[in-house]
Order: structure tokens, then sequence, then C-alpha cells
């Protein structure tokens, strides 16, 4: 990915690793309201995660844990297992390119992504009914299946037999809520992706891989004018178009999403992914 607009990496852009850890090359780079954060606490906190692993497990209370029910205890202990990865995560996982307000927030964040790509893969699995008995596990109101609803039952603008509205299907589509999700998703990809070819790329992609699966899920299945005017030309259009003005009201910088091989030499790939590394900083 190469950054539109920026020539040369200024001095204070660098950053070092140490100990697994993003530090700022200056102390001058340091929010003052964070610097506290950036000393190392490492032992202090696992410490404290022990101790608070071996009160919640019920290891000093044997006879109240021993009473308990078989499936609270695996539940307790599928929560506790979560907590201990992601507290390893926030102490020692490798740290991104994003260190505001402070890296291990991020390095948090990458480790729920990290939960929920396991969890998923895990659901990939099961069957169906045996996915929704899974998912009360985390919560009793979960597993429940939901009505869905089919976009493509009918497909007439205009229906006239109808005496409440003419329009009725249109008006209906129109002020569902998932006119107001594709408007606020886009928006956010921009400012995310901020390169309008690769924005028009995903959202056409994504209403092909909506309509590849319809027999799956009747909530993919559209009508052709509610995909392809109301989705892609409308809402998804007002959302990158709200999202890179977004982006250039704030003076941010648009990005050019390249494979490495159109760099134009062996210094352009290496300032590339200085480019790329710094883009988090600002």
């Amino acid at each position: 990915m190469e950054l539109n607009g920026q020539t040369r990496v200024r001095r204070k852009d660098h950053f070092a690793h140490t100990n697994g850890d993003l530090a700022l090359a200056s102390v001058g780079d340091v929010d003052p309201w964070t610097a506290w954060a950036y000393k190392p606490r490492t032992i202090s906190l696992l410490l404290i995660g022990a101790c608070f692993l071996i009160w919640a497990s019920g290891a000093l209370d044997p006879e109240s844990s021993t009473s308990g029910d078989v499936v609270v205890s695996v539940k307790r202990g599928i929560w506790a297992m979560t907590a201990v990865f992601l507290g390893y995560c926030l102490l020692q996982a490798p740290s991104t390119v994003l260190i505001r307000p402070h890296p291990a927030i991020w390095r948090l964040v990458h480790g729920l992504a990290i939960v929920y790509l396991v969890a998923l893969t895990f659901l990939l699995f099961q069957k169906r009914d045996d996915a929704r008995q899974f998912m009360k596990f985390l919560h009793p109101d979960l597993g429940i299946e939901l009505p869905e609803r089919s976009y493509g039952a009918d497909c007439r603008i205009y229906v006239p037999e109808n005496t409440t509205s003419k329009f009725k299907n249109f008006w209906d589509t129109l002020f569902d809520e998932f006119v107001l999700a594709h408007i606020f998703g886009w928006w956010g990809k921009a400012i995310l992706i901020r390169n309008q070819p690769l924005l028009w790329v995903l959202s056409i992609g994504f209403e092909l891989m909506e309509f590849t699966f319809r027999h799956m899920l009747p909530n993919f299945n559209e009508c052709w004018w509610d995909s392809i005017i109301l989705d892609i030309l409308i809402c998804n259009w007002f959302g990158i178009w709200a999202g890179m003005h977004t982006v250039g009201y704030f003076d941010g910088k648009t990005y050019e999403w390249v494979g490495i091989s159109r760099q134009p030499n062996i210094m352009g790939r290496n300032t590339g992914t200085i480019y790329t590394s710094t883009v988090g900083q600002r």
C-alpha cells in the first residue's frame, strides 16, 4: 500500500520495538496522559491475573466448587480461557502500526479478532441446530432462530391491487433498517480504506456474494432494483462519497492499494513498507 502525498518519512515518526512492546523513539512523542502506561508492568499484571484466576476457579473454596453444575463450570472455564488468551495478547502479542492511544489496546483488539475467528472456525464444523445450542452457553437469549425476511418475494414496484399503498414494496424496502446499515457501513469502510476504486470493487463484490448465496439465506434474496439501484448506486455510493469527504475534511491522506510487485525498485518497496507502518500514527 502506498500513501499519497508523502515523499519522505520524518524522523519523529520512527518507532522501535522493545521487549515486544512498541516504544516511541523520543519521549516527546508520548502523550502525557498515557505516558504512565508505557512503563513495564508485566510481572505485576501476571500476578494479579493469576490471583484472580485462582479466586474465580473456586480453588480457595473446594466444597462450593464441587457442588456446582457441570454446565456452569464449563462456561466459566471457557470464559477464563478466553480471558487468559486476551491477557497474553495485551502483554506479549506483537504490536501493530496503531499506537494511539496505546499499542496495548490494539493488541487486545487483535486478540479479540483471533478469538472471533477461532469461534467461527469451530461453528463451521457444527450442524446448524447444534451451533445454535452452543450459543446458549454464551448467553441464554442466544440460540433462537430469528425470523428471516425475503426481499425478493415480490419484486413489483407498483402493486395495483394493494389498497394501502400502490408502492408498498418500494416503501417497505426503502425504510428498512438495512438502508442505514449500508450507508453507515460504507461510510466507515471509506474512512478505513480511502481508495474509491477498491471500495467500488468491494461494493459490487458484496452484492455478487449475496446473489450467489441467496439460496442459503433468505435475507440475501433481493430484487434486482434493490440490489443494483438502491444498494449499490444509492446507499453504497452515498456512504463512499460521505466517507471520502470526511477524510478530506480532516485532511486525511488517501491510499493506493498496490502489490509489492508494482513498486518501481527495491528502495520503493522498502519505502512503501515504511509508509504503511506510519499510517496509524497520525
